[in-house]
C-alpha cells in the first residue's frame, strides 16, 4: 500500500467534514443533569440514548461516541451516575437509526480481547456495519478491583497490553471473516492455535467486506503511536490550531513509516451555544451555578495532578502550569499537553484558562453559531483536523442547538452535505473512503 504524501489539505469543496457527537450523557459540564426538562435518572433509559441518536442522524452528523464506564463509579455528591455501559447504549442506538455511525469506548484495559472481539463483530453486522470500536488503555481507580488490578496499571504497562491487544483482535477478526484456525502468543495474552467459531458464510462475507472501525483517543507519544499503526479515526484534544495542525502532520508521518492511510483526526469542541453572544454567556452562566461548587477546580487539579492554592490565579498560566505539572500516571497525557499548549498560545492568567477548561480538557467555545462555524472551517482548511467531535453542554438541548443553528450554517459553506448518507454504503465504508 503507497502511503499519502503528506496531510489531507485543500479545497473542502472536494470533501466535507466528518461530524460526530460526544455523548457524554447528560453533557460535559457538572450541573447538565439539573436543566429544565432533564431528569437524574434519564441516561439510564433506551429512550434517552434514542433521543440523541434521533438528533444525530436527523441533523446529518455522520456518528455518535459513547463514552465508558464499565462500573458504578459516580460520586453522588457530584452528579447522578455518569455512564452506562457502552456496548448496550449502542444497541439501543443501532435499533433506532439506519445510517448512523455508532462508536463505542471500551478499554483495553478491562476486558479480553477474543470475547470483545467477537462481541463487536456481531454487533457490527447486525447494524450493517456501521459501528466503530474507540480504544482507550484506562481502567477509573474505583473500579479497579473489579478488573483484579491490585495497584493502578503504569501507562507503559496499559499501553503494552493495549499493543498485544489489538493484534489479538485483528487475528481474530480476520478468523471470524475467513474461518481459518488462529493463534496468538505474547508477553500479556497467550492464545493457543484454535480453530475460528462455525459461523454463516453471510456473517463471515459481510464482516470480510466491512469490519469495525478503530478509532483511537490517546494523546501522549505512545497512544499516537499506537493511533497511527492502528487506528482509522483519532479522537484529538487540542485546543490551538497550530498545536493541532502539528498532531495532524505527526500522525500522517508516523501513518506513513507504517505504510498505512493516516487516520481521521476529529478534535473535541466542548461548546455553549445560543442565538447571540450575550444568550450563551447567560446559558454558561446558568450551567456553572448548577454545578458543584469549586467542580472546575478540582477536577483541574486532579487532571493536571497540582494544587492550585499553592499557585497565583492572578499570574501568567503556562509558566506555573510548567513547573507544578505532574500528571497521574493512569490520567491523559494529550489533555494535559492540550491544556499547557493553549495556555502557552494565549499568555492568560490562571483564571481565565480555569474558565476555558471548564471541567473538561477540549477546546471550549461559549457563542453564537457562525463564529464557531468560522473556527471549525478554520482548522479544517488549515490542515488542522478531517472534522470535530461535539461535545454539548448539556444533551439533549445543547446538541439539538448543535444541529439546528450550527449544521445549515456549515452547509451552506459546503462543508457538510446538504443531503443525508445513503444507508445503502455503511458508516465504516463511509469513513474508510474518506481517509484514501
Amino acid at each position: 500500500m503507497t502511503a499519502p504524501a503528506g496531510p489531507r489539505a485543500g479545497d473542502p469543496g472536494d470533501r466535507h467534514m466528518l461530524l460526530g457527537a460526544n455523548v457524554y450523557d447528560f453533557g460535559t459540564d457538572a450541573g447538565a443533569w439539573r436543566m429544565p426538562g432533564t431528569g437524574p435518572q434519564d441516561n439510564l433509559t433506551a429512550r434517552f440514548w434514542r433521543h440523541a441518536a434521533d438528533l444525530a442522524e436527523q441533523g446529518g452528523l455522520d456518528a455518535i461516541f459513547l463514552a465508558d464506564m464499565p462500573g458504578l463509579a459516580a460520586n453522588p455528591a457530584l452528579r447522578p451516575n455518569r455512564m452506562v455501559e457502552p456496548l448496550a447504549a449502542l444497541g439501543a442506538v443501532l435499533a433506532r437509526t439506519e445510517r448512523l455511525g455508532v462508536i463505542a469506548t471500551v478499554s483495553t484495559s478491562s476486558n479480553d480481547p477474543a470475547e470483545l472481539t467477537t462481541r463487536l463483530a456481531t454487533q457490527h453486522v447486525l447494524s450493517g456495519g456501521r459501528t466503530g470500536w474507540n480504544v482507550v488503555t484506562g481502567v477509573p481507580a474505583a473500579i479497579e478491583r473489579d478488573f483484579g488490578y491490585r495497584s493502578s496499571p503504569g501507562r507503559e504497562d496499559r499501553y503494552r497490553r493495549a499493543e498485544e491487544f489489538l493484534e489479538v483482535h485483528r487475528r481474530v477478526m480476520e478468523a471470524l471473516a475467513s474461518g481459518r484456525r488462529w493463534s496468538f502468543s505474547g508477553q500479556v495474552f497467550d492464545y493457543p492455535e484454535q480453530d475460528a467459531p462455525r459461523l454463516p458464510e453471510s456473517f463471515r462475507a459481510a464482516l470480510a467486506a466491512t469490519p469495525p472501525l478503530i478509532v483511537q483517543a490517546g494523546g501522549s507519544p505512545q497512544g499516537r503511536e499506537l493511533a497511527a499503526a492502528t487506528a482509522e479515526t483519532v479522537f484529538a484534544a487540542e485546543m490551538v490550531k497550530e498545536a493541532a495542525a502539528r498532531n495532524y502532520a505527526d500522525l500522517h508521518e508516523r501513518a506513513a513509516r507504517h505504510g498505512r492511510p493516516a487516520p481521521l483526526v476529529l478534535p473535541g469542541i466542548h461548546m455553549v451555544l445560543g442565538s447571540t453572544q450575550e444568550e450563551a454567556e447567560r446559558r454558561f452562566e446558568r450551567l456553572t451555578e448548577l454545578g458543584p461548587r469549586d467542580y472546575v477546580t478540582r477536577r483541574f487539579e486532579h487532571m493536571l495532578g497540582i494544587r492550585l492554592d499553592q499557585l497565583d490565579p492572578h499570574g501568567p498560566a503556562a509558566p506555573q502550569l510548567e513547573r507544578a505539572l505532574d500528571v497521574p500516571d493512569g490520567g491523559s497525557v494529550g489533555f494535559a499537553r492540550a491544556i499547557l499548549s493553549y495556555a502557552a498560545s494565549r499568555e492568560i492568567t490562571l483564571s481565565a484558562l480555569l474558565r476555558h477548561f471548564s471541567g473538561f480538557g477540549h477546546q471550549f467555545y461559549v457563542g453564537p453559531p457562525e463564529p464557531l462555524a468560522d473556527i471549525m472551517e478554520d482548522w479544517f482548511r488549515g490542515a488542522a483536523c478531517d472534522g470535530f467531535n461535539i461535545l454539548a453542554d448539556a444533551n439533549p438541548s445543547g446538541l439539538r442547538l448543535f444541529v439546528e443553528q450550527v449544521v445549515p450554517v456549515l452547509r451552506e459553506r459546503g462543508l457538510a452535505p446538504a443531503e443525508p448518507a445513503d444507508p445503502a454504503e455503511p458508516f465504516a465504508a463511509r469513513l474508510r473512503k474518506a481517509r484514501r
